[in-house]
């Protein structure tokens, strides 16, 4: 039947991507500094943007989007060098609000604060979860050689040549693991003693965390240069 799931390629899928999901990266840095800066409605809101990205990854990688960036090389690098300058861009402003003690929200904001483990949390608008949401989302999209691999784990998979059911039921389980994994992640940092550390370190939290999305940027820009 032309709708019915192969759930032999589902199963081998899911306990692929099981082991895939926990990787450190840019997503799991961005959710865990939402969690300690900001409100549980931004990390809600973070989470849902990130999914959404790693949604839009999964559905260009099943229409053959891969090919289309091996077929075009310039292609595969720009979206390579504006992934890792968004990136870097992001782990700047860590940085340099870390270097001036700053207080600094998730959503990067010249005319913002934050809200650290021991202060007042910032007032929320739905303007401030939209930009909260897009980058979540932007995070997740920022990484175009995961469309490879996302290709790469489908092919092995066998989900390429599986069905339409069988490739949307794929994709609405990568996003529902991510989700439960960011969101597990999430809670474990909204916690008091998470908080209340992070208050204490910030500065130095902070720098670290603008490095690695530096890092993350950097090895981006390698690859689409150098390699």
């Amino acid at each position: 039947m032309p709708f019915a799931l192969d759930l032999p390629v589902l199963s081998a899928f899911t306990l692929l991507w099981l082991a895939i999901v926990p990787t450190p990266g840019p997503n799991a840095l961005l959710v865990t500094h939402v969690a300690v800066t900001r409100t549980p409605a931004h990390l809600g809101y973070a989470i849902a943007g990130n999914v959404t990205g790693i949604a839009m990854l999964a559905a260009l990688a099943l229409i053959g989007w891969a090919a289309i960036l091996q077929a075009f090389p310039w292609l595969r690098v720009a979206v390579h060098v504006f992934g890792g300058l968004y990136l870097m861009w992001l782990g700047a402003r860590l940085v340099q609000r870390a270097r001036h003690g700053e207080h600094l929200a998730a959503v990067p904001d010249p005319g913002q604060g934050t809200g650290a483990a021991n202060a007042p949390e910032l007032q929320d608008t739905s303007e401030d979860y939209r930009r909260t949401a897009l980058l979540g989302m932007a995070t997740a999209l920022s990484n175009a050689q995961a469309i490879l691999f996302i290709t790469s784990i489908f092919a092995v998979t066998g989900l390429l040549r599986a069905n339409a059911a069988t490739a949307c039921a794929a994709v609405i389980i990568m996003v529902g693991c991510n989700a439960v994994y960011l969101a597990a992640l999430g809670w474990l940092f909204r916690r008091e003693r998470m908080r209340a550390g992070y208050a204490r370190y910030r500065r130095v939290l902070d720098g670290t965390i603008g490095s690695l999305f530096l890092l993350f940027g950097g090895r981006l820009l390698w690859r689409a240069l150098v390699r």
